[in-house]
């Protein structure tokens, strides 16, 4: 399964908000930034990352964070049906953060 979990989590590469992807097995982590060419971060005082985690759960997904990393670590005896649903839920969360980043005024650097 962990080839399956990585490559859907590369998949969110990406998105505006993703700076890096990584993982081994079944644990994974995206880091969310400011700018993807330079990686800026976000200010910590944005909680940027602890904000995507609340729209993750609002989505029925546990995911916990690290700074401004999201990290997934989900059972190991998941299947592939349910991380294709785990990332489907995540890219939800992911676009919900980037419409609060946008309405928050925090904005992504031009």
């Amino acid at each position: 399964m962990s080839p399956f979990l990585l490559k859907g989590l590369r998949d969110h590469a990406d998105h505006p908000l993703v700076g890096e992807v990584r993982g081994v097995g079944l644990m994974g982590a995206l880091e969310l930034v400011r700018d993807r060419a330079t990686r800026q971060a976000f200010e910590p005082a944005h909680a940027v990352g602890p904000q995507a985690v609340r729209f993750a759960r609002q989505h029925g997904l546990i995911v916990r964070t690290l700074g401004d990393s999201v990290a997934f670590s989900p059972p190991l005896i998941i299947d592939e049906a349910e991380i294709a649903e785990l990332l489907a839920r995540f890219g939800r969360a992911l676009d919900d953060t980037l419409a609060w980043v946008r309405s928050e005024g925090i904005g992504l650097a031009a």
